[in-house]
């Protein structure tokens, strides 16, 4: 949709009414006891939907459809973020738990090739058959 020129500001559809903000802060001030922070109750995001269905209902135009998809996006991109750094956070418990495993288990080996070094024969030394049977 072109933007409109109606006098000094510059509009977007016919009705150049300003929609009211759907970012997450707004609506963290505006809900009821809801507390600060990235964490949304129940009750205050069940009240952002049915304030988001009733725009859509006054037939907010194309603009409001457009606002709400970039709120959509940066929300899901800041749920992808999310989800990126625990993952990274699990991937480097297990990297120092894998670390510490490998330095044990070397430790372990070091101690088995001493243990049994004393117990190797020399190069001159064979190991002769004898024989058990009364011959």
């Amino acid at each position: 949709m072109e933007p409109q020129r109606g006098g000094e500001q510059l509009a977007w559809g016919a009705t150049g009414a300003a929609a009211p903000c759907l970012c997450p802060a707004a609506v963290a001030s505006s809900a009821a006891g809801a507390p600060a922070g990235n964490v949304f109750p129940r009750q205050a995001l069940e009240q952002e939907m049915l304030r988001r269905a009733e725009l859509q209902l006054q037939g907010g135009g194309g603009g409001d459809r457009r606002r709400e998809r970039k709120m959509k996006n940066r929300e899901s991109a800041a749920r992808s973020r999310a989800r990126r750094l625990a993952y990274v956070n699990e991937l480097e418990k297990e990297v120092s738990l894998l670390r510490a495993e490998k330095e044990e288990l070397r430790r372990l080996c070091e101690e088995l090739k001493e243990a049994a070094a004393p117990a190797k024969r020399g190069p001159h030394q064979r190991l002769q058959r004898t024989s058990s049977a009364p011959f």
